[in-house]
């Protein structure tokens, strides 16, 4: 697999999980808005670029989403379930 095949697998994954770990709106069987959550991929992104980053920066960030984005009371629970399966797809794509 090419850098780009894993990039884009990567993003799938990340997309996955929001949709179906995350999920905060309680959307993943609307077949209709399966691509609601594309828009914060790139939040995720943002994070990891941090060399410091954990999966703690990304539990914060969905949390801030739900909050700020969303307009719903965070959930520290769900974020930092989905965020944990996030960083374990960024370990596997970094090695």
């Amino acid at each position: 697999m090419n850098s780009e095949e894993r990039s884009e697998l990567f993003i799938q994954q990340i997309q996955n999980v929001l949709l179906h770990d995350w999920d905060p709106l309680n959307i993943r069987k609307d077949a209709s808005m399966q691509d609601e959550y594309d828009a914060y991929i790139v939040d995720v992104l943002d994070v990891l670029e941090d060399e410091s980053a954990a999966a703690a920066e990304i539990a914060r960030c969905l949390q801030e989403i739900e909050h700020e984005f969303l307009g719903i009371k965070k959930q520290t629970d769900r974020a930092e379930k989905a965020a944990a399966k996030i960083w374990q797809h960024f370990e596997n794509f970094i090695a």
